[in-house]
């Protein structure tokens, strides 16, 4: 037997993930529905690092978040009015440019800019490195961070630092210093989902259970799908809305798991986690969002972030 949502229901919950999602809850109720245009400047670097390093970082970068479709990304370089020369690009002055050039900001928001992301590469080292055979290859580290800005205003929304390489778990080598950086340059392509989740959240509600039981919801229909970048193995949790002391709060409940992608707004899920929970409060008609949350953890992960501390 299938528990339902009503279309009423549904668009009242739907209305409250668009107000709490991040960074929209940040924003005016006039943010435009659906994907937001982000730009992607030009990275900034200091002196010492050489540019073709951090063109290949910053192309790296686009690709992993051009891969999770969250957001549509735009190339600065692809807009005439924002283009900066290769030859400026590669010269110190335009790499210690002005975070908050408002005139060029103002440009993107003409341009269509709901956000800007900006890069500054703080080191990019390759080290030579001697085998017990005599053999010479080239360890590698990078240290960079994303920050999320909004071109009306030019304040930040959201930042984040990466280091990819120097750790025993996260080795980057290769057989000359520019293929060393380019095997830590391509781990952006995984790490970029972290600050896409926190600063994009994707969230939604729960439709109607389809399989239950007993008393346990088994699978269900979400109303997030393949316009919201959501794929086969996508985690969520699942959260009740409710009134504490006249307080808004959410207490989790349950988790999600995506087993197929059944339309641009439609998906079946397996629930992994809080299959009663889940029921009693569909059946009970309580208010629930769900929230799109990093993949667990496998053992070798967590083994290698234990390392990695040491």
């Amino acid at each position: 037997m299938k528990t339902f949502v009503s279309a009423a229901r549904v668009a009242m919950v739907l209305a409250l993930c668009a107000l709490f999602s991040s960074p929209a809850f940040a924003q005016e109720a006039t943010e435009p529905a659906g994907k937001p245009n982000v730009f992607i400047d030009y990275f900034k670097r200091s002196s010492d690092v050489p540019f073709v390093w951090v063109e290949g970082l910053r192309n790296h970068v686009i690709e992993g978040i051009h891969k999770l479709d969250r957001v549509q990304l735009i190339d600065v370089d692809s807009k005439d009015v924002l283009r900066i020369e290769k030859e400026r690009r590669e010269s110190e002055d335009i790499s210690a440019g002005d975070d908050n050039d408002m005139n060029r900001l103002a440009v993107m928001q003409q341009e269509g800019a709901n956000f800007l992301i900006q890069g500054t590469v703080s080191s990019m080292t390759a080290n030579r490195e001697k085998m017990d055979d005599g053999s010479i290859y080239y360890s590698a580290s990078i240290a960079y961070t994303l920050k999320l800005v909004d071109p009306k205003t030019g304040k930040l929304v959201g930042t984040k630092s990466f280091q990819h390489g120097g750790a025993i778990a996260d080795v980057a080598t290769g057989s000359t210093p520019d293929e060393a950086i380019a095997d830590a340059s391509a781990k952006a392509v995984k790490a970029v989902r972290e600050f896409i989740d926190e600063n994009f959240k994707v969230q939604g509600t729960i439709l109607e259970i389809s399989e239950v039981k007993k008393d346990k919801a088994k699978k269900v229909y979400i109303s997030l799908g393949s316009d919201n970048g959501v794929s086969e193995g996508t985690y969520f949790a699942v959260f009740v809305l409710r009134k504490v002391a006249g307080r808004d709060s959410r207490k989790e409940i349950g988790r999600l798991a995506v087993e197929t992608v059944e339309g641009g707004d439609l998906s079946l899920c397996d629930v992994k986690k809080g299959d009663k929970e889940i029921k009693q409060a569909m059946d009970a008609g309580q208010d629930i969002i769900i929230e799109l949350i990093p993949k667990p953890k496998s053992f070798l992960d967590k083994a290698a972030g234990a390392v990695n501390s040491l």
